[in-house]
């Protein structure tokens, strides 16, 4: 349980599922797009791939901006995402741009991300605590 409780811990440090409306949301948006797995392909699909491999790797994580959030999941997913949380669409490109390097992060210990289908399992599950 060990890589469970620094998932949580980490997500927990940005306001936990319980604190942060986008959470949720950002459950939804992994679930429409195929998973951990589809979601890192659309982010470096626009561009974002040394930021992504930052989030996998052992180094500092580099940061992703909102406006970066809004290009690579294009304004639909973004709108889903704001709906289901009941936040502005800049609220939800916010807070999806605050979770998702420590959550990629936490998830990849070592440099590496686990089977991508208890991966995608483990988060879905956290992410609707």
């Amino acid at each position: 349980m060990g890589l469970l409780d620094s998932v949580m811990g980490a997500l927990g440090g940005k306001g936990g599922a319980s604190g942060n409306p986008v959470m949720g949301a950002l459950g939804g948006l992994l679930e429409s797009a195929g998973g951990v797995q589809g979601l890192m392909s659309k982010l470096e699909s626009s561009g974002l791939g040394d930021k992504v491999d930052s989030w996998i790797g052992t180094g500092e994580n580099k940061a992703i901006s909102p406006d970066e959030v809004k290009q690579a999941l294009g304004p639909e997913e973004v709108k889903k995402a704001a709906e289901q949380a009941g936040v502005s669409e800049d609220e939800a490109a916010d807070g999806i741009a605050g979770l998702l390097p420590d959550l990629i992060d936490k998830v990849s210990p070592g440099g590496k991300l686990p089977d991508m289908g208890q991966l995608d399992q483990m988060i879905g599950g956290l992410l609707k605590r």
